[in-house]
């Protein structure tokens, strides 16, 4: 069995607007993206961390990268980890 079944994703795929983060650090990147969400723990019954760790790293395609990140805006904001 591979690895993986997923196509590695360019660490260069861009987020626009970059996200600001409270604590000072900018999101730039969809990988940017993924560490942040691998340094949170995942809290059962709160938020869905994993759900939107996977999305981004599972995405594809042009549409599926779009939609990973505005999965991953909401549950930024939800947490408010925005500026």
């Amino acid at each position: 069995m591979p690895a993986s079944r997923y196509a590695p994703m360019p660490a260069h795929l861009r987020i626009e607007p970059e996200a600001h983060l409270r604590d000072g650090r900018t999101i730039r990147s969809l990988a940017d993206a993924i560490s942040l969400l691998r340094e949170h723990e995942s809290r059962p019954g709160v938020d869905v961390r994993d759900e939107v760790l996977h999305q981004l790293e599972r995405a594809q395609t042009d549409r599926e990268r779009q939609q990973a990140a505005a999965a991953f805006f909401a549950w930024a904001q939800e947490l408010e980890l925005l500026a």
